[in-house]
């Protein structure tokens, strides 16, 4: 057990150390400590870690213990953006069901030929939703043309194209008195047209 933990440290000390990619400097570097650092007397060197890199590696002793040391890095951060988020965008998009677009495709990504229409039912009994489409070129509403109760509407493809068809619901509830405080409910889809 002992031998394999020291093997592990031993790989995260190489890892840690090995080169980086370069990053974007910061005109402000940020110390980093190991947790639970403890002070080091006056007149004692501090190791220091080569930049860059954002670990810091636990020190072995002679006897084969593993322990924090006092080993300190100033190297700018290494700052990594979190992924951004691709909702309705998918690498195989598929046919728009029969029955229509209901809550359940939400963030779904649909194909569609020009002058196909579809029906999107995403209910009222909770929610009173508003419905935005960002490119009306590709994708419309179908004007006085009357659905089942529930459902927001016919959507047309026009031209080819993609659009984005995004919808807030209101819960109901808020235009009671007292109003409650449930959040509105964000529904998403992209509608590719070929």
């Amino acid at each position: 057990m002992r031998i394999s933990i020291i093997l592990l440290l031993t790989l995260l000390a190489v890892t840690a150390c090995a080169p980086l990619p370069p990053a974007v400097p910061i005109t402000h570097p940020i110390p980093i400590a190991v947790p639970g650092d403890t002070p080091v007397a006056s007149g004692t060197a501090i190791p220091e870690c080569t930049c860059p890199t954002s670990m810091v590696t636990p020190a072995q002793s002679q006897g084969g213990a593993t322990g924090l040391s006092a080993v300190r890095c100033n190297c700018p951060a290494i700052l990594i953006p979190p992924p951004i988020p691709t909702i309705g965008i998918e690498s195989n998009p598929q046919a728009v069901p029969a029955t229509g677009v209901t809550l359940a495709d939400n963030g779904k990504t649909f194909l569609v030929h020009p002058g196909e229409s579809f029906l999107l039912n995403l209910g009222m009994d909770v929610y009173d939703w508003t419905v935005n489409v960002d490119n009306q070129n590709v994708l419309s509403r179908e004007k006085n043309v009357m659905v089942i109760r529930g459902a927001q509407g016919i959507y047309q493809a026009a031209v080819p194209g993609q659009a984005v068809l995004n919808a807030v619901g209101n819960p109901l509830c808020r235009s009671s008195t007292p109003a409650c405080m449930q959040p509105a409910l964000l529904f998403e889809i992209t509608i590719i047209v070929q």
